[in-house]
């Protein structure tokens, strides 16, 4: 389950099978590994032709996901969008985030298309999915008024009230609002500019402590550990990612 939704279950019923294509082998292992953590069925191809052969021959894949890495060339990109009238969601390596530049505007603005960068988990993969199922549906796509709910935590956005395990949890604004950001963007590294800029309306002064004080306090009133299915990294000199470590019930 990702923020405000299911993904593994209640996204595989719509999205049930997947197909990856290009990238290392090693990376796609890592990507399927991911995947079936969430309860999708997948298959790896190492070119848009394999593909293409795979999809003539009867085989139906509802999503495409494509790994973008050093290898990447506008060619294949251009190949894949003729070839290939489904949903995609491009996995871009940390070695090749340059490529991020080499994308149209339509590429980036597309109903059909979403983006992640490597290395990903199985919570961003399902939520990164599920927003592209709900664009291509015409869906409604949750505001940032609603609850936004993963396995036992409840966050009543409109009350700015949170549960956990059904009881509530008393934060002050600002560790709310740390919170829920944190949690919208699971399994993915937040930059401490990006928490500052929307607690403060700017960056905090070099040497500040004030948000690794609200981050420490969410971390021990939420129980941001293990035994909760979830851990909080800092990742010193960036920002911090929240991590799902096992599929949310």
């Amino acid at each position: 389950m990702s923020p405000a939704t299911n993904t593994g279950q209640g996204l595989s019923r719509s999205i049930s099978s997947l197909a990856l294509v290009f990238g290392d082998e090693r990376n796609r292992g890592t990507l399927r590994s991911a995947l079936d953590s969430q309860g999708f069925a997948s298959a790896a191809f190492d070119s848009v032709q394999t593909l293409w052969e795979s999809m003539s021959s009867g085989r139906h894949y509802d999503a495409l996901i494509a790994c973008a890495d050093k290898g990447w060339s506008q060619r294949r990109w251009a190949n894949l969008r003729t070839m290939v009238k489904l949903p995609i969601l491009v996995v871009v390596s940390r070695d090749a985030l340059e490529l991020a530049a080499t994308f149209d505007e339509d590429s980036l603005n597309g109903e059909r298309i979403e983006f992640a960068t490597a290395p990903v988990d199985g919570a961003e993969l399902a939520m990164r999915l599920r927003l592209l199922h709900t664009r291509r549906q015409g869906g409604h796509v949750p505001s940032a008024e609603e609850d936004l709910i993963w396995g036992s935590f409840h966050f009543k956005r409109a009350a700015r009230v949170v549960l956990v395990d059904g009881v509530e949890v008393r934060l002050q604004p600002r560790e709310f609002e740390v919170a829920c950001i944190l949690f919208q963007n699971l399994g993915k590294v937040v930059a401490r500019t990006e928490i500052e800029e929307r607690l403060f309306d700017r960056p905090s002064s070099p040497g500040s402590r004030v948000l690794d004080v609200h981050v420490t306090r969410v971390r021990r009133k939420l129980g941001l550990g293990p035994e909760k299915g979830i851990r909080l990294l800092t990742i010193y000199g960036v920002g911090y990612r929240l991590v799902a470590l096992n599929p949310s019930p």
